[in-house]
């Protein structure tokens, strides 16, 4: 804690000096950044084997007859020299099996099968005494510990699979993901990811097998798009970090801070959280509001934009994914609260339409409706064909194990949980007046659908004008 404090006491004095070399105008606050550590979210339990083990019995209750199911973990990849991107774990493969390690496979079958005179419905490859490995990246989960995670019965080694004799000429259908093409190979290793790709392939290729990759991905999502209640709790603690990620930044937020500045408090929030980052933080100020997927982060905030901040924590897994857009200055000139509010009514209508039964793209349809009529009465538009021109983008994806999550994009069922993040966006140069230039908008936040009403997971941070303001306006605890 000491560390904690000693750090934002001499951000806080840089952070001063800065701003008087400078000579930027402030807000009547004080000058000094206010940083909320606010308690944090209750922590769910963590899943448990038999979560996994439900999941692959789902999936064999949809698999045809004579099917088996060849998973294969991510792959790493290399970032430059001997350094190594962060391992992020293919989202299928742990929901199946709860492993978060490198150098893994999981074979399912339909019906048990018969391998080297020995009968198994599963089998899962796992790194093992794997000694160079550990010295250089820490302990490997080992077979007895994968056992309790995953509830998988039969775990062996990842350099067996080579030797294995399957009898693929009694599969019909062999269903597998996306990690069929290998980045790295280490060719003194006999069971690494790239050799056992490179078997499986050897294998169906000599039985005459064709590998089903879409087909499975479309298996996987039929199961992955409904949440259940151990996933909607992990999902909830992130979606409540990010909320408060957003809110302390609005306590911070002035004119001669830089977006990097508002992203280190952003990310410092979830790790301060027990969270990670489910993927790069968007924080665009002015001109760069026009970016959709902008990352770069480097510019200062000026006195009279707006900053858009497309931020997501990841708990457990499981990703949040909420959008706000607030004023540098602590409060929205008239133009802004104009194009604001239209932009949170479009979300307030898609959101009502967030609900059982209706197609997946009907909020967005709603949405899209509301911001062309907004458009057309504050006349930046005359004709209904140049909505896309301001609103470019789709206002709904599914969210989960990925930010982007699986799904079959049908009818909105109970227990799934979608984004629903409408936007303006008012580029200089417009063919409209001048006045509404530089204007960049976008509220998202995450909505579960539900037998009545969509349910907001992410009211934590606040999205209506006046208490974006407010919270602008306040203190932080961190001084008192």
């Amino acid at each position: 804690m000491r560390i904690t404090l000693l750090f934002f006491t001499l951000f806080n004095a840089l952070f001063s000096l800065n701003m008087l070399a400078q000579n930027v105008p402030t807000p009547s606050k004080s000058n000094v950044p206010h940083f909320k550590i606010s308690a944090p979210p209750s922590i769910p339990e963590e899943l448990t084997s038999s979560f996994f083990f439900e999941n692959r019995e789902r999936l064999r209750e949809i698999l045809p007859d004579s099917s088996m199911v060849v998973l294969f973990s991510a792959p790493i990849r290399k970032r430059t020299n001997d350094i190594d991107y962060p391992f992020h774990q293919d989202p299928d493969f742990y929901y199946f099996t709860g492993v978060n390690e490198d150098n893994a496979m999981l074979i399912l079958f339909k019906n048990p099968m018969r391998i080297n005179e020995k009968w198994y419905r599963e089998i899962l490859f796992i790194e093992n005494d794997n000694m160079i490995k550990q010295v250089w990246n820490g302990p490997v989960l080992g077979s007895d510990q994968a056992k309790e995670v995953s509830g998988v019965a039969t775990v062996l080694s990842n350099t067996e699979f080579k030797t294995m004799d399957f009898k693929l000429d009694e599969v019909k259908n062999v269903y597998s993901n996306n990690n069929l093409f290998i980045e790295l190979d280490d060719v003194k290793h006999p069971g690494d990811l790239a050799s056992m790709v490179n078997h499986f392939k050897i294998k169906t290729a000599r039985a005459g097998k064709e590998i089903l990759v879409n087909e499975g991905e479309d298996l996987y999502a039929k199961l992955r798009q409904k949440k259940s209640k151990e996933e909607l709790e992990m999902m909830q603690r992130a979606i409540d970090i990010t909320g408060d990620a957003h809110s302390n930044v609005m306590r911070m937020v002035r004119p001669g801070m830089t977006e990097y500045q508002l992203e280190a408090m952003i990310e410092y929030t979830f790790k301060y959280n027990g969270a990670v980052v489910a993927f790069p933080s968007i924080v665009a100020s002015g001109d760069n509001g026009a970016i959709m997927h902008y990352t770069e982060n480097s510019d200062l905030l000026i006195p009279g934009d707006l900053v858009i901040m497309d931020i997501g924590a990841e708990y457990e897994g499981y990703a949040a994914d909420i959008t706000r857009t607030i004023p540098v200055s602590g409060v929205f000139t008239e133009e802004q609260k104009q194009i604001y509010q239209l932009v949170l009514d479009a979300q307030t209508v898609a959101i009502r339409y967030a609900t059982k039964g209706y197609k997946f793209w009907t909020p967005h349809e709603e949405a899209y409706r509301t911001i062309g009529k907004g458009l057309i009465a504050l006349g930046i538009i005359t004709e209904w064909g140049d909505i896309g021109r301001y609103f470019m983008h789709g206002t709904s994806h599914y969210l989960g194990l990925d930010v982007h999550d699986a799904g079959l994009y049908s009818a909105l069922q109970p227990g799934e949980v979608i984004t629903v993040e409408p936007g303006i966006y008012i580029p200089k140069g417009s063919p409209c007046n001048e006045k509404w230039w530089g204007i960049f908008v976008r509220i998202e936040d995450d909505i579960l659908i539900t037998d009545g009403p969509a349910k907001i997971l992410s009211e934590r941070s606040p999205r209506k004008i006046s208490e974006i303001e407010a919270l602008m306006s306040s203190e932080s605890a961190l001084n008192e």
